[in-house]
């Protein structure tokens, strides 16, 4: 059973859906990605999504769903009033993730709120590790903090050292190995928000 996206707040249906259609169409036209590409990677047809710009549609919170990892958002980004201006993350809190479909040890240093765009992580490479490629909408910067880090980005190839660093669209298919025999760690930072 599908359950639409509907404010509980009287009288101010018409509002969200006017907030919703536009800031779905800004973020598409931010990231100049057709109608057709978000439809592709939403599961969504093309009119549907052209209805829900032009506020002639409501959204059910699973469709919502796939919209925002088409456009590379958190759901939140869609309701009015959530944002915060800054999320801190204080020394001494615990900011690792427990991601099964990622094998790294994770620490997020920005927190989980906000519809700000950039996910800044702490990632622990385990030794002799390798990833297969992989390409994804948005843009990576890495910074090696200690030990070594093997990055392939199409065709090339680095080996890059405690404070080298690299950044690249994540569009080129991309992977990393610790050719080491040492834990490396890395500080990443990537658009849009994959956690």
């Amino acid at each position: 059973m599908s359950h639409s996206f509907c404010p509980h707040a009287p009288g101010r249906g018409t509002e969200v859906r006017l907030q919703l259609g536009s800031r779905i169409r800004a973020r598409r036209r931010q990231l100049s990605l057709t109608l057709k590409t978000v439809s592709e990677h939403s599961g969504l047809s093309v009119p549907y999504l052209s209805q829900l710009e032009r506020n002639q549609a409501n959204p059910t919170v699973t469709s919502l769903a796939g919209i925002a990892r088409a456009l590379g958002v958190s759901l939140n980004f869609f309701i009015p009033g959530q944002e915060r201006s800054a999320v801190v993350v204080r020394a001494g809190e615990d900011g690792y993730l427990s991601v099964r479909e990622i094998p790294f040890r994770i620490k997020s240093l920005a927190g989980r709120g906000g519809s700000l765009q950039m996910e800044p992580l702490l990632i622990h490479v385990e030794p002799h590790f390798s990833s297969p490629p992989s390409t994804h909408l948005g843009e990576e910067f890495l910074y090696v903090l200690s030990g070594e880090l093997r990055l392939r980005v199409g065709e090339e190839c680095y080996l890059l050292g405690a404070g080298d660093s690299a950044q690249h669209a994540s569009t080129t298919p991309h992977a990393w190995e610790n050719p080491g025999a040492a834990e490396a760690l890395i500080l990443w930072v990537g658009t849009p928000k994959l956690l």
